[in-house]
């Protein structure tokens, strides 16, 4: 307990105690993801040229002041690609934070030889028109796949015969600078992405706010 010293005034009692709660009353870390990994440094993702569903150029900029969720597919896929959309959509449609928006949902498609735009743009809709999909050569799209550690196997059969591709199920979270932060391995819930979204989101913010706050002089 701390007692008010005789004879000090009252502004500068408030002032001590101000000093010490500001030292003794400060907020701890924000809270951990609880399914997600967080890492430790963000990974900048390199600049890449690729081809959005509407026909557009999409560079690595057009992730730059939001977070995204990226996730690598192909519109043929059988389980895994549905399943994980549909959980990110439903994440969508269940989001009730005020004044913060959800993530944006990017869709890679590592079968850029079925998947042109129009393809990928229809195959969305079926889920949430308001997601981005994306493609381009495995030259283009390679910088991301290696940063990211993503392995793409396009199955090898004759020419005109149907083919599977095998990827992973990861979603990467994408930050505002255009950063890998996070991710979330399967099985996915959608619940449980939203609530560590927020989580993501407190640490980055937290973090860009401690390295923009000027060093104290000792």
């Amino acid at each position: 307990m701390y007692r008010l010293i005789p004879g000090r005034t009252a502004a500068a009692s408030m002032a001590v105690i101000a000093a010490l709660c500001a030292v003794s009353c400060r907020p701890g870390p924000p809270p951990a993801p609880v399914t997600a990994t967080m890492l430790t440094e963000p990974i900048p993702l390199p600049d890449v040229t690729l081809i959005d569903k509407t026909g557009r150029e999409f560079t690595t900029d057009r992730l730059r002041g939001q977070f995204s969720l990226l996730f690598f597919g192909f519109t043929h896929c059988p389980d895994v690609c549905p399943l994980t959309l549909a959980v990110l959509a439903r994440m969508h449609a269940d989001w009730q934070t005020p004044h913060i928006e959800a993530p944006g949902v990017v869709l890679v498609s590592v079968d850029p030889g079925r998947d042109d735009p129009e393809r990928i743009g229809t195959y969305l809709d079926n889920f949430d028109s308001g997601f981005q999909g994306v493609t381009g050569s495995r030259l283009a799209m390679d910088p991301w796949l290696k940063t990211l550690g993503v392995t793409v196997h396009i199955e090898q059969r004759p020419e005109g015969e149907p083919y599977s591709v095998t990827h992973n199920s990861t979603v990467y979270v994408v930050g505002p600078g255009a950063d890998l932060v996070a991710v979330f391995s399967p099985p996915h819930d959608p619940a449980a992405i939203a609530a560590d979204i927020l989580r993501i989101r407190e640490h980055y913010l937290t973090a860009e706010a401690d390295a923009a706050e000027p060093p104290t002089s000792s």
